[in-house]
């Protein structure tokens, strides 16, 4: 028997993963940004709601893109030299409102991604796997004793 352990990672949280560990996170308009540290065989999942905010909060946190990363980074004690050394996955970004006319800015979700892919390249982090847009949810499965990923769509039933 494992000491297998699912973390399910909620809106505007993160989740921090080793051994048999699984992290989840299911996503709409959010995106999962998901760390894998494989030579340290140390993962990390963010759950982030928006891509940034005038009053983000100070600390550990996942609300914000520009919060969640760093957050990230932290709580998996990366140092900067080894940024080289990790993996991200992105998925989620979804258009979840259907509009009558198209807002004037991009819709949340691809602002949400948009914002992590800047963030992570100006990092030095390699983003090795992008699963977003549409307007179908996912689900970003972490797998801490495979170390892998998968991104599962989940259809949207009308």
């Amino acid at each position: 028997m494992t000491d297998a352990r699912e973390i399910q990672v909620h809106m505007c949280a993160i989740g921090i993963g080793t051994g048999h560990d699984v992290l989840r996170a299911t996503l709409g308009s959010c995106v999962g940004i998901g760390l894998l540290w494989r030579e340290r065989a140390i993962y990390g999942l963010a759950h982030c709601l928006l891509p940034d905010g005038a009053n983000r909060p100070e600390g550990i946190g996942a609300k914000y893109v520009t919060q969640a990363v760093p957050s990230l980074l932290r709580l998996m004690q990366v140092q900067r030299a080894s940024h080289d050394a990790l993996e991200a996955v992105l998925a989620g970004g979804a258009n979840m409102v259907h509009y009558a006319r198209r807002p004037t800015h991009a819709p949340i979700g691809e602002q949400n991604v948009r914002t992590a892919q800047q963030l992570l390249e100006t990092l030095g982090v390699r983003v090795v796997h992008v699963d977003a847009g549409g307007d179908c949810g996912r689900q970003l499965l972490i797998d801490c004793h495979r170390h892998s990923f998968v991104v599962k769509k989940i259809s949207r039933t009308l």
